[in-house]
């Protein structure tokens, strides 16, 4: 997500950005990033903006990784009267629970991760699902949230259990899913889960009509982990380097020269990146539509806005609590190519670079 920051902060003071033919800089001024390492500590992170609020004085303020920090801070910056977005804060908790005027989303919430596999699976015929997670704030707010959506959809929940943080295997727990006998099974946390529920379920013969595993799944770590075994496994895919975005060829384009020492190529960068870029982006146009650094007012533009990005469906969209609804995450799928498992969106419909793979093809 910083790599997008830094992009962005690069390429509007070489430039004046992908927005506007404009003069260099944001409002006539150079950008300067200032950050700090949060190590993904909640208190560390309110302590970092306060620091940025109070000693270093910044002028606008970008959310830090992850719901857990982002959700902390928000109070800090609320507080300050600070206009700021998360771009990787898909819980909407604290938006909803809370006053915020400050703040808005700009990554798609939790509930709506792999919405795409359940309607994969009622599509074909399937009638349970099995929901299966890490036992920690995000993983849980995902798999939760996506149980309502299943029962609207008739299908029968069978199996809904969290497992330990730092669980090491996942038999026992793909065991207990497979004597459930579900046509979907889906959860998991991070790329290690998903690497570890897959190998679970290969040794223990689960084979349902779709696996979904939130974030990890389409990780490219998580294919270079479990080879072959990952051919038909789905998750959440909000950006690609083949979806035509707007300016997202700027993007890669620019992502590619800035950090060519660290990337070979656009399939081995990570979709943070382009959520980081893409939240500069929706900040960069308030400001402009304000023409001043005015807090109040930028916040009430980030509110108000509705702008193309090359984020996820390619659209930003938030409703008054700040909650983004301009967006879905399409959904990919590991599928069989010439040099090993590939990555293909198979939802939506305008995305889709191939049909889904159902039922799972087994091992």
């Amino acid at each position: 997500m910083k790599q997008g920051y830094e992009l962005w902060v690069e390429m509007i003071n070489e430039s004046g950005g992908i927005l506007e033919d404009d003069a260099d800089g944001l409002l006539g001024r150079e950008v300067e990033l200032v950050h700090y390492d949060d190590q993904s500590d909640p208190q560390r992170g309110v302590n970092l903006y306060q620091r940025l609020i109070n000693e270093d004085n910044v002028d606008l303020l970008l959310g830090p990784y992850g719901s857990t920090v982002s959700s902390a801070t928000i109070p800090i910056i609320e507080d300050a009267g600070y206009a700021s977005i998360m771009p990787m804060m898909s819980d909407t908790t604290v938006l909803e629970e809370r006053d915020v005027q400050y703040v808005t989303q700009a990554i798609a919430p939790a509930n709506t991760y792999v919405r795409s596999a359940i309607d994969i699976g009622v599509e074909n015929g399937a009638e349970t699902i099995a929901v299966v997670y890490e036992d920690a704030a995000f993983p849980t707010s995902v798999a939760e949230g996506h149980v309502p959506y299943a029962e609207e959809q008739g299908l029968e929940v069978v199996f809904q259990e969290a497992y330990p943080n730092d669980i090491n295997d996942y038999t026992s727990v793909l065991n207990a899913v497979q004597d459930e006998d579900p046509d979907i099974v889906m959860g998991g946390g991070y790329t290690e889960d998903a690497i570890g529920l897959t190998q679970a379920a290969e040794s223990v013969g689960l084979s349902p009509g779709i696996f979904a595993w939130v974030v990890g799944g389409m990780a490219p770590a998580f294919a270079e982990s479990v080879g072959d075994a990952a051919i038909g496994v789905t998750g959440d895919l909000f950006w690609a380097p083949f979806f035509e975005l707007p300016y997202n060829q700027a993007f890669l384009d620019g992502f590619m020269d800035l950090f060519s020492d660290e990337y070979d190529d656009p399939s081995e960068m990570d979709y943070h990146s382009a959520g980081g870029f893409a939240g500069c982006l929706v900040m960069e146009q308030a400001v402009r539509n304000v023409g001043e650094i005015n807090q109040e007012a930028i916040a009430e533009e980030l509110h108000s806005i509705e702008m193309d990005i090359p984020f996820a469906n390619g659209r930003y969209e938030v409703n008054d609590q700040g909650i983004q609804v301009g967006q879905t995450p399409s959904l990919g799928q590991w599928q069989a190519g010439d040099d090993g498992p590939t990555q293909e969106a198979v939802r939506p419909a305008e995305y889709a670079t191939e049909d889904p793979i159902y039922p799972h093809p087994g091992w």
